[in-house]
């Protein structure tokens, strides 16, 4: 079984030592979110990196920020509607089952989210059904060592472990990059 964030530690997402531990900037800098883009937020949580995304991709962008769970999805929502960003719609998703139209956008962010998968071929199939070509997926994975918070060692995937899952499901790996010693990204482009 997958591990799964409790929701009820929600605060824990947007403590000091975690945005330490994964820098929105930082983060955004690396995956290169452009003006203009439509970006999906699988995964919003409180919206850690819905807000930063919905001001990289500013007003002729949009971000949708989905989440499994009702208690993040509120919460996110507070979070946009308390900051006026009229470029955010959130809403609530099935793990595999986004409530978008087919390639209809052009980034899919995923934090932390992809070692929490019951059903990863499904969600990955889902995931390149709504990207437009060339579309991207950005996901951020814990590193595989003890970063005194996290998921256990056990339910982390190294680099090379998400690469094979997305490459066994339909994706291309572009780049594999280290946020800090906690945290890596892979970005990754469905094959043709």
């Amino acid at each position: 079984m997958a591990h799964k964030f409790d929701p009820a530690r929600c605060a824990r997402l947007e403590s000091p030592e975690r945005l330490a531990l994964l820098p929105p900037r930082r983060v955004l800098d690396l995956v290169s979110v452009r003006t203009g883009e439509r970006v999906l937020d699988v995964g919003c949580g409180p919206g850690v990196f819905t807000v930063p995304l919905a001001r990289a991709v500013g007003a002729a962008g949009r971000v949708l920020a989905t989440d499994l769970e009702p208690a993040m999805v509120a919460a996110c929502d507070r979070r946009v509607k308390s900051l006026g960003l009229d470029n955010v719609v959130v809403q609530r998703s099935g793990e595999s089952t986004l409530p978008l139209p087919s390639a209809s956008v052009d980034l899919v962010f995923a934090s932390h989210l992809l070692h929490e998968l019951e059903e990863p071929a499904a969600f990955l199939a889902e995931v390149r059904r709504v990207l437009r070509r060339p579309g991207r997926l950005a996901a951020i994975e814990w590193a595989k060592r003890d970063t005194g918070q996290g998921p256990p060692l056990v339910h982390r995937l190294s680099p090379h472990d998400a690469r094979e899952l997305l490459e066994r499901n339909g994706f291309r790996v572009t780049r594999t990059a280290e946020v800090t010693w906690g945290n890596y990204l892979v970005i990754a482009r469905p094959r043709a």
